[in-house]
């Protein structure tokens, strides 16, 4: 992206961002300021309606993509962001096996060395979280027929919980790279990472600008929506964070039926 460009992201990111409650504990309050939802007009209409832009995020997925939702975060000096998690709540309202993807844009720097305030991840090679979606669309299930879910949730939170065996794991797996403006990391919805923690430095603050992305095949999954919403996104590691607010994105699909593409709904986001 051009200078003029990464000026216009801040701009954007910095004119809907909002200071976090005390009481997002499971959503957000690891974070200065955040939105989740940045309205998609100017820069970032022009960004994915760019040519270009559609061709490598094609290439690099291997599908066509949807235009979903764009959200913004921002560390402030001694916030840590979000533990290790994967993208269960942007994507509750698609099918575990669905592909989607975000594009993770810093506005600032990253130097992981000197001040932190990026990502860290584990290669999909060395572990994936395809089988919390699943666990996840089991316990929603299960929950809908209003069976308790108690017992399964317990040994998933002993599993996934930070700290704990398995994310120390992540730890000494960890990869955590260094960004300039304009740099992007995309990645998939299976991927566990978390942010990294911003330390005193040059920098007061990092923001990043997130875009979500579904493979044009995705289906709605009501089911999967309402289990992940009534957890917070924590279902799939044995968490519960309560009724989530803001509603989900896919929530707007009222004009199609559970199992449908997400692409013949009337408020589908473009296709790139």
């Amino acid at each position: 992206m051009t200078p003029a460009a990464i000026l216009q992201l801040r701009e954007l990111a910095n004119s809907q961002l909002r200071p976090t409650s005390s009481g997002t504990s499971a959503h957000g309050d690891g974070f200065s300021r955040l939105t989740h939802r940045v309205t998609q007009v100017g820069i970032l209409e022009r960004l994915y309606r760019q040519p270009a832009f559609a061709q490598v995020l094609t290439r690099l997925s291997g599908c066509r993509l949807i235009m979903s939702e764009a959200q913004s975060f921002e560390l402030g000096v001694g916030r840590s962001g979000f533990a290790w998690h994967y993208d269960s709540l942007n994507f509750r309202y698609i099918r575990p096996q669905d592909p989607a993807f975000s594009l993770w844009m810093p506005l600032q720097p990253i130097r992981p060395e000197v001040q932190g305030g990026g990502m860290a991840w584990v290669p999909l090679s060395q572990f994936s979280a395809q089988e919390n979606f699943q666990f996840s669309r089991l316990l929603a299930g299960k929950l809908a027929r209003g069976e308790s879910v108690a017992e399964f949730s317990a040994h998933l939170h002993q599993t996934y919980c930070t700290p704990g065996m398995l994310t120390d794991s992540f730890e000494a797996q960890r990869i955590e790279d260094s960004f300039e403006p304009g740099d992007a990391l995309l990645f998939s919805k299976y991927l566990w990472h978390r942010s990294s923690p911003l330390l005193a430095g040059d920098l007061e603050r990092r923001q990043a600008v997130t875009l979500r992305l579904l493979d044009w095949r995705a289906c709605l999954d009501p089911l999967m929506q309402e289990g992940e919403t009534r957890s917070a996104g924590g279902l799939g590691m044995g968490l519960d964070g309560g009724p989530l607010n803001p509603v989900s994105y896919g929530s707007r699909f009222v004009d199609i039926t559970p199992g449908a593409p997400i692409r013949s709904s009337v408020h589908c986001g473009p296709i790139l």
